[in-house]
């Protein structure tokens, strides 16, 4: 078949250009023909990527939605698959022309209003991206395709000596909390709570240190010099680069290094599907989750912070929040169970392999819409 993605450019660093990345050479493999119709990373000039016809998006319109059914037409395109958060879609006429499947995060319970609103407006086909997500869309009354995200199992591996490693970061004797987010939202990532619990922990334990990977200043976030210096944790908090954040030039065997000298990862925000969580048990880092959303699907041997339903009025559905104290009981259980359960994370991440992904779900997929 002829497949436009459209969605990043493969070279960029968020989930959907990850995807895109581990996705294109595979199917390719399987005889597809592929293209990519850029939603960023790209305007206004086409380009190849590893001899694949990357169309750009132009300055215009957001998620080039301008431009997609142009991108179809003249690549002859059977379908298209939509990478991106599906709600953000604005021209519902368009994609009624092509044959759309839209591959969808569901951070929500239920699945977002304005996601569903897209999906029926468009005439599209949904694809669920986990188990959470495919029953949410279930209890809408959609019967979604199911396409979860995998993980590149051979660069995010567990550290070949990690005792070296931990030392080169200055890791030595401490037990290392990392944080993964992108710092462009002030709900949906329960941030307050992950900082605010990881403080009260270190009071407890100062051998604890706060390992960020996020931009500490951005005008859709917060602002976190000033609230790490309100909790008092400036001093135990390491943070990614700042220049390589922004210019996303850290590589996927940077990150495994990060995920790989951590202890465990705090990730409790309500996420679509949360790949920080599978990349770090796939370096052997077990995680700690928020009981909502996927992280019951994905956090394997690691461990569930509790919370309540919060209402999201943009999506109609609730969002999980976490309680504080939670996120402290559970920093207290991965530090005394994290370093037993190295080898069952890794075990737990085999599963969402994703050379297994395409073959059992992707290509069966696919062999269904030809």
């Amino acid at each position: 078949m002829r497949i436009l993605f459209h969605g990043p450019h493969p070279d960029m660093p968020t989930g959907y250009g990850t995807q895109t990345q581990l996705l294109l050479p595979r199917l390719k493999a399987l005889g597809h023909q592929l293209a990519v119709s850029c939603t960023g990373g790209q305007d206004s000039h086409p380009s190849y990527w590893n001899g694949i016809p990357v169309f750009p998006k132009t300055p215009y319109v957001f998620a080039g939605e301008d431009v997609v059914y142009d991108h179809y037409q003249a690549f002859d395109a059977d379908l298209v698959f939509t990478l991106l958060c599906t709600w953000t879609l604005e021209y519902p006429m368009v994609w009624r022309e092509l044959r759309t499947i839209h591959v969808t995060p569901v951070d929500c319970d239920p699945m977002s209003a304005a996601d569903y609103s897209v999906i029926s407006a468009t005439g599209g086909t949904p694809a669920a991206i986990s188990r959470f997500g495919e029953s949410q869309m279930r209890k809408r009354g959609l019967d979604p395709l199911y396409l979860p995200h995998g993980v590149d199992l051979v660069t995010f591996a567990p550290p070949k000596d990690r005792d070296a490693l931990r030392e080169a970061m200055g890791y030595e004797g401490k037990f290392v909390v990392g944080f993964n987010f992108m710092n462009n939202d002030r709900e949906r990532k329960n941030i307050d709570q992950a900082l605010r619990g990881f403080a009260m922990f270190h009071g407890k334990h100062p051998d604890a240190v706060l390992a960020l990977h996020t931009i500490l200043q951005l005008p859709e976030g917060w602002n976190l010099p000033p609230y790490l210096k309100h909790l008092g944790i400036t001093d135990v908090v390491q943070v990614s680069p700042r220049y390589e954040l922004l210019t996303g030039t850290i590589p996927p065997s940077g990150m495994a290094d990060w995920y790989g000298a951590c202890d465990v990862v705090l990730n409790i925000g309500n996420e679509g599907f949360g790949l920080p969580a599978v990349e770090a048990q796939a370096c052997g880092t077990p995680v700690i989750l928020g009981n909502w959303s996927t992280g019951p699907d994905l956090a394997g041997p690691g461990w569930l912070v509790q919370g309540q339903a919060r209402w999201n009025h943009k999506h109609r559905a609730d969002w999980g929040f976490a309680f504080t104290s939670s996120v402290v009981e559970n920093l207290e259980l991965a530090y005394e169970g994290a370093a037993k359960i190295r080898d069952d994370a890794r075990s737990f991440a085999l599963g969402h392999d994703i050379n297994r992904i395409v073959r059992d779900h992707w290509e069966p997929v696919l062999s269904e819409l030809a």
